[in-house]
């Protein structure tokens, strides 16, 4: 069977019954395909595409398989075209795809650490490249110095639109993330060689806000608990900086599905529970907290 390029699992919540909203699933669908064909037009032609502009290279996605959230992307040329860029021919469309999808969700999502890591593969691929013309020619030394100091030009050119194109991406990456939280709980996106990345809910919503919401990495904390929702995942808790007052916080921990659990047990009887959990600012201020876990898995009610 051919081997996906990239592939798109959707888990938790709908997806782990094997069923995803069909309205939230069609834009993440579409998001996805702007990305990618936008992605492919900077890396193989160098530049930002134009407004309404779709790589040659076709996007096609296969159904999922019976008992399965997985979307199978497949990239194939139209016929009578020109192939691709030099690189993406040696690297293989999937792999330089799959990192600049990393980029893109990572850099808007807040994860400054992968969109390094993302952005630094990128570059690696093109330095290969840029040696390897080189290494095909016999140069004077002077020459060979020229050329580099040419190329961090151009590196530091590229830089600078690969960071208009992302913020250009913005809209369709929100588009992307559409079934995270009402329908799933993350995405696994797999491209080639480049390392799984996976988005969740804090991620999302950071996305989502556009910048205007900062989450913080997980963190033990301890909350005290004042109520549930059920169905929609939610707990009532005194905010940590205002006590007094309370605020909602998103349970993304599997274990909420089942009742009683440690969650409506310490609702129950209004007390403290140490969690591990993600905090979202906005303008300095918390606004949304993500529980992710038991802050210890022998947690015992206060």
């Amino acid at each position: 069977m051919e081997k996906a390029d990239l592939v798109v699992k959707y888990q938790g919540g709908d997806a782990d019954r094997h069923n995803v909203e069909m309205r939230s699933l069609g834009y993440s669908l579409l998001g996805f395909e702007r990305i990618i064909s936008d992605g492919l037009i900077f890396l193989s032609e160098n530049r930002l595409p134009r407004r309404g502009e779709r790589h040659t290279l076709i996007v096609h996605a296969r159904e999922p398989r019976a008992g399965s959230s997985e979307i199978e992307v497949f990239l194939t040329q139209a016929s009578g075209l020109l192939p691709l860029g030099w690189w993406l021919l040696e690297t293989g469309a999937g792999e330089a795809v799959g990192y600049f999808a990393t980029w893109v969700f990572s850099k808007l999502g807040g994860r400054e650490a992968d969109a390094k890591a993302a952005l630094s593969a990128m570059e690696r691929m093109r330095e290969t490249e840029a040696k390897e013309r080189v290494d095909t020619r016999e140069i004077e030394a002077n020459e060979r110095l020229e050329m580099q100091r040419q190329w961090l030009e151009h590196e530091a050119a590229w830089r600078n639109r690969l960071f208009l194109l992302t913020e250009k991406l913005a809209n369709a990456a929100v588009q992307a993330v559409k079934p995270i939280g009402p329908s799933v709980d993350s995405f696994k996106l797999n491209g080639s060689k480049a390392p799984p990345l996976v988005v969740d809910l804090p991620m999302a919503d950071v996305i989502r806000a556009k910048g205007e919401l900062e989450v913080s990495e997980l963190q033990t904390i301890d909350l005290r608990v004042d109520g549930f929702v059920h169905h929609n995942k939610k707990l009532n808790v005194e905010h940590p900086d205002f006590p007094g007052r309370f605020i909602s916080a998103d349970v993304r921990d599997p274990l909420f599905e089942r009742v009683p659990n440690p969650y409506t047990q310490a609702a129950a009887i209004k007390s403290m529970l140490s969690v591990q959990a993600k905090l979202g600012y906005r303008a300095g201020l918390l606004e949304k907290i993500y529980i992710m876990d038991l802050g210890d898995p022998r947690a015992r009610i206060a």
